[in-house]
């Protein structure tokens, strides 16, 4: 089984929905918890959403060039289950009365810089985004009561981590052939890039 086979095996057996993890008839968040992680939440969910075709065009592309033939395929399962986050996300805030965003200043930035990036710097920006998905995930599940939203962020959670190993692979290919220079400019990139976002959250969070 090749690499990217292997992906999509793993993809296809993440199987999960909303319904498994928040059965009707749950305590919800108390007025505290609401003021606390209504504004992030509503952000996150924003965030995880997208249809992916910039970035599934950017795949294919990719694909073409370097004779990868399940590579699309893997990229494809791996953004519907970034959708499936935002839809389980944008469930509990219905459940809660919290009304989604259809649109917000940081969301926008960064699907303006993915729309304009090539195939790596659209996973830099990916990755930028599933590194602060963990302490943030990590501190809604520890700042919560709710046994829903707890489920939630665990669930997101271990996606999150297969995520990181996948895009992981896909930059390693990215990289492949590259001289030490090159290496250590994309190296420098990612940590601004990462720098930048995670200085942002921490001051909007």
């Amino acid at each position: 089984m090749t690499k990217y086979s292997s992906w999509i095996h793993y993809f296809h057996h993440n199987n999960w929905s909303a319904a498994d993890l928040c059965p009707s008839g749950e305590g919800t968040l108390s007025a505290q918890e609401r003021e606390l992680i209504a504004s992030s939440l509503q952000q996150f969910q924003l965030g995880e959403g997208s249809d992916g075709l910039g970035l599934l065009r950017r795949a294919n592309e990719f694909s073409g060039r370097n004779g990868i033939g399940s590579l699309p395929d893997a990229m494809q399962r791996f953004i519907r289950e970034e959708q499936r986050h935002s839809a389980v996300l944008g469930l509990f805030l219905d459940r809660e009365s919290i009304p989604r965003l259809q649109n917000h200043w940081v969301d926008h930035i960064f699907r303006r810089i993915r729309n304009l990036a090539g195939f790596e710097l659209m996973l830099t920006v990916l990755v930028t985004a599933e590194f602060i998905a963990i302490p943030y995930y990590t501190a809604i599940h520890d700042a919560t009561k709710s046994e829903c939203l707890r489920r939630i962020a665990k669930r997101i959670l271990n996606d999150e981590a297969q995520h990181l190993e996948f895009q992981a692979d896909n930059l390693a290919l990215c990289a492949a052939g590259r001289g030490e220079l090159g290496r250590l400019g994309t190296i420098l990139f990612q940590w601004l890039m990462l720098s930048f976002a995670a200085a942002l959250v921490y001051a909007m969070h």
